[in-house]
């Protein structure tokens, strides 16, 4: 599911939206507390603050635990593709050594198409990634290395365990690719947000009906809390994405693979 807003927001650097988050969440904390204090100041609990602040620490209690529940979510599908994709270049990186277990043809040709498929995925799916897309002429090209893979001919014993151990790793390859393609999209859905910015907003809100002796305390108390959610949400965003925003995960394993690796 896409989030228009969100992905219009992760264009911008990582100093300029947080920025863009802060004014946003601050700004609707002073027109909350002016709405409440000056426009309608029945509804402030007054007398009843010493119980509403039990039902308010409750509150914080529980919009803890769901922010750090979904922090910890967020950061592990971050992770969990960074891996992937260092492990898809060990993987391509070890059936490119493992050609040379075969004659000079074979190998050139094999180390060639495992080249054209690393390029090919650095060229042209990888900007594809961000916008929840792949590249069908990666996918094509990944094909022909795994028919390459499935008919080779071993012609001695050496050569049939380093067939078994390249249709293992044409298996892995394939499978990890599977994960980063997957895994390019936002980790939360548009009701999971939905949720969490609601959840934001009334808490915000409800820290504006209590009744205090110095609007200036009030104001300064409501404004911390409002930089404590910005802080919250500005890694959320950050890192909701692995393949867009500021901390988008680059083709670098594969990169060192062109520029080092294979270069020797």
């Amino acid at each position: 599911m896409d989030l228009p807003l969100l992905r219009y927001a992760l264009e911008f650097s990582d100093v300029s939206l947080r920025i863009e988050i802060s004014f946003i969440v601050l700004s609707l904390c002073l027109i909350a507390f002016w709405f409440f204090q000056k426009l309608f100041p029945n509804f402030l609990f007054g007398e009843d603050s010493e119980f509403a602040g039990y039902i308010y620490n409750a509150m914080g209690i529980v919009y803890s635990l769901v922010f750090a529940f979904v922090t910890v979510l967020v950061w592990q599908n971050y992770n969990g593709v960074s891996d992937a994709i260092a492990k898809e270049a060990s993987t391509l990186n070890n059936m490119y050594r493992l050609f040379s277990a075969f004659p000079p043809e074979l190998e050139k040709k094999g180390q060639e198409a495992i080249k054209v498929y690393t390029k090919t995925v650095i060229e042209d799916e990888w900007p594809l990634l961000s916008k929840d897309q792949f590249s069908v002429k990666a996918y094509q090209e990944l094909l022909k290395i795994d028919s390459l893979v499935i008919h080779i001919q071993p012609q001695n014993a050496g050569q049939s365990n380093a067939h078994l151990q390249m249709l293992r790793l044409a298996s892995e390859a394939t499978e990890l690719r599977r994960s980063r393609v997957y895994n390019a999209r936002f980790a939360l859905a548009s009701p999971a947000w939905l949720g969490l910015l609601s959840s934001s907003l009334i808490f915000l809100l409800f820290s504006c009906l209590f009744k205090m002796r110095s609007a200036k305390t009030h104001l300064t108390l409501i404004l911390f809390l409002g930089l404590t959610i910005v802080g919250v949400i500005y890694f959320l965003v950050l890192f909701i994405h692995p393949f867009l925003g500021p901390m988008a995960l680059d083709p670098g394993p594969l990169m060192n693979l062109l520029k080092l690796s294979w270069t020797y």
